[in-house]
């Protein structure tokens, strides 16, 4: 039945995908999403199942596996890249929502989808990877070196690949895919994990040696390369993760696990803990009993009934993630709530620069005639109180603008492709250049922006060389350099191209740069008066520096 698979290539985020489909185009999409070491090959008997049943279903082959295209970088196997590239597909085939499933590293990239771009989701089946919290304090890599140089994860560039080498592609295959281990899969100090993987004496009933040598053939062509990448990314991806911290998944999601997959125990102890079902709370977890990792292989009609009966059930229902959120308006947290610390500081200098100019101003406007005593002003005890507390408040407006340049304010900075979505959305207000180093233009819009940074603290400015960010220029129609993208909590709100909007002249000044993009609401007014006051907090504490001494001197 397999052999009625059509195979066709489609264009998404920048890169060909080589995908399998079959069924009624009519017919409900589903995308399955493979994971390491595989290709759309392993969900051969889902395909079938499916399409006899009215589904539409695609199978891609990932970025960098089988017959999809190679990127050699690894800061090209980012969630976000993985991300960009399903919603390209279901953008090629015209669906606003499709049902996913996702096996490994296809169950991580549907969680990421499920948290990015949840009203694209109609219902998420994850076999084997459940959806955990990201430790704030604590990179996957980091996480690796506590256990040791043999987790299979820590897979260092060259070192794999040459330890895979050692070994024909069938061989490393049948390790992966045969494997019965339920531990971590760590290999012992100083031996590969490839090498500490054993190949049992007969192969299962559920797969057989051609089945094998499909995957073979297609490693033999393409290498490890590619699917390594994705472990090589996992401190990207911790970066990128940052704004969903705390968030939950919304989308209809059914785990399915078998009870001898990698990591047995301590799955089961985590799905069937309070803290999963916290965070996935529309969830439904299904144990399968003698699985392993390879599950939808392995266990290939439980699976696919469980994945129809859910999908079947989803069907008849008019779910949508804002039906969800009004039942329960605790279930996620926005990506503007994890911001809010930022937020809060901009409002709170706000309100209080407000405060000020209006005491300011009631004072102007009352012109005291009377003399006044300067002894006993020096000895009121309110005038004090009213000093201390100025000099509180602008203690603690320095102390936020620490705050904002702890966050990569302040400084005129340049950031690769891989680290640019975690930029834009860790902020409230972000200035980006995307620039051409050989292009003139683009030369003077740096010095300019590098002049406005630190003179304006609450914004974050920053550079991207458009030449190494190919998938930020195609997905944000980057057609003409220098071309600044001005980012409100996160979203592209604005843009300035090229010359346009300061005169199409190269002699325009700094100044005009800064009242266009205070015009746009991406300056603050009035940073005279900001500076002003930190300068003013900064004498007052050498006048009270040279008031202690003063003090000490008069004592002695």
């Amino acid at each position: 039945m397999t052999n009625l698979v059509r195979e066709k290539k489609i264009k998404t985020n920048g890169i060909w995908l080589n995908v399998a489909e079959k069924g009624d185009d009519g017919g409900p999409l589903v995308l399955l999403l493979h994971g390491f070491p595989e290709t759309w090959f392993s969900w051969r008997h889902q395909i079938d199942f499916l399409s006899s049943h009215g589904y539409h279903v695609v199978a891609p082959d990932l970025r960098g596996y089988g017959d999809s295209d190679f990127v050699p970088r690894h800061e090209s196997y980012t969630v976000s890249h993985l991300v960009a590239d399903v919603i390209g597909l279901l953008d090629h085939y015209g669906t606003a929502q499709a049902f996913v499933a996702g096996h490994d590293w296809g169950s991580v990239i549907g969680w990421s989808l499920c948290l990015f771009r949840p009203d694209r989701v109609k219902g998420f089946i994850s076999l084997s990877v459940p959806y955990s919290p990201r430790d704030p304090n604590l990179k996957p890599s980091e996480f690796s070196k506590t256990i040791g140089d043999g987790l299979y994860t820590s897979l260092k560039p060259g070192r794999a690949e040459a330890a895979f080498a050692k070994h024909d592609c069938k061989t490393v295959m049948k390790k992966f895919l045969l494997t019965t281990r339920t531990d971590f899969m760590v290999a012992p100090p100083g031996t590969e994990i490839i090498d500490d993987l054993e190949i049992p004496s007969k192969i299962p009933e559920w797969i057989n040696e051609e089945e094998i040598q499909v995957y073979a053939d297609k490693f033999q062509k393409t290498g490890f390369t590619g699917p390594l990448n994705y472990y090589r990314a996992m401190d990207l991806n911790w970066e990128i993760m940052a704004p969903w911290q705390g968030s939950k998944i919304v989308v209809p999601t059914k785990f399915i696990f078998g009870d001898k997959d990698i990591g047995a125990n301590e799955t089961m102890e985590y799905v069937k803990g309070d803290m999963f079902k916290s965070i996935v709370p529309n969830l439904e977890v299904v144990v399968i009993e003698d699985g392993h990792h390879f599950i939808q292989q392995e266990k290939s009609k439980q699976v696919s009934e469980e994945i129809i009966s859910f999908f079947n059930k989803l069907r008849s229902t008019d779910f949508s993630c804002s039906d969800f959120l009004k039942m329960d308006p605790d279930a996620v947290k926005s990506t503007l709530s994890n911001l809010a610390f930022g937020n809060v500081l901009a409002a709170a200098a706000r309100d209080y620069k407000k405060e000020v100019l209006a005491n300011e101003k009631a004072q102007s406007s009352n012109p005291v005639n009377e003399e006044v005593d300067l002894d006993e002003l020096m000895d009121d005890p309110e005038l004090e109180k009213l000093h201390a507390d100025r000099i509180a408040a602008l203690k603690r407006e320095v102390e936020k603008r620490e705050a904002f340049k702890r966050q990569g304010h302040g400084e005129f900075r340049e950031v690769s492709e891989g680290d640019f979505l975690g930029e834009v959305t860790r902020s409230e207000k972000v200035i980006c250049h995307f620039y051409h180093k050989e292009f003139y233009r683009c030369k003077i819009m740096d010095k300019h922006l590098k002049t406005l940074a630190p003179r304006h603290v609450d914004t974050k400015f920053i550079k991207v060389d458009a030449e190494n960010a190919p998938f930020f220029v195609t997905k944000l129609a980057i057609k003409t350099l220098p071309c600044v993208l001005l980012f409100s909590k996160g979203i592209a709100v604005d843009r300035l191209v090229g010359f346009q909007d300061l005169g199409t002249k190269d002699d325009f000044t700094t100044t005009k740069l800064e009242n266009v993009l205070i015009r746009k609401g991406m300056l603050s007014k009035k940073k005279k008066e900001e500076d002003d006051e930190d300068a003013e907090y900064q004498e007052s504490i050498r006048r009270s520096v040279r008031s202690s001494e003063n003090l000490d001197s008069d004592s002695d």
